[in-house]
């Protein structure tokens, strides 16, 4: 009989999300219509909330986004407020108006994703941010 072979299956870690802050004095209805149409996406505002606990206050706060699956590209977008109902979803970010986050994206490169999203006339900024710096946005994309 011959020497058994062992075999070690290893699995890719999740691939990271990107997360894109956005500087803009839109409202969240007015930006999502304007990131579909430059996009060709269609963001929709889910119908569920999540809840961020926020210690200063002591209480769990709920955060309303809008969502996109591209079922072809497999790409998953997020679109969510920084600030709602007078709270920050990350207080140490204060001048950023909304995250937009993709997940699974095989869709857009980063540079030119930016570069579209600065030529929408209402966008003052455009900022990418690392993944690991945003572990609450993991209730997102979970």
């Amino acid at each position: 009989m011959g020497k058994v072979k062992k075999y070690d299956l290893t699995l890719d870690d999740e691939q990271p999300f990107e997360v894109y802050g956005i500087s803009s004095a839109f409202a969240d209805y007015r930006l999502t219509w304007e990131l579909n149409q430059m996009l060709g996406i269609h963001l929709e505002k889910d119908q569920q909330r999540f809840e961020l606990y926020l210690p200063k206050l002591k209480i769990n706060h709920p955060f309303s986004y809008f969502t996109f699956e591209d079922q072809e590209l497999l790409t998953r977008f997020f679109l969510i407020k920084n600030k709602q109902e007078q709270q920050l979803l990350q207080a140490d970010r204060p001048m950023i108006d909304y995250f937009l986050v993709l997940k699974e994206n095989y869709s857009h490169e980063p540079a030119t994703l930016i570069e579209q999203l600065r030529t929408i006339n209402g966008i003052v900024a455009v900022f990418s941010f690392n993944s690991q710096e945003f572990d609450i946005l993991d209730y997102l994309t979970s």
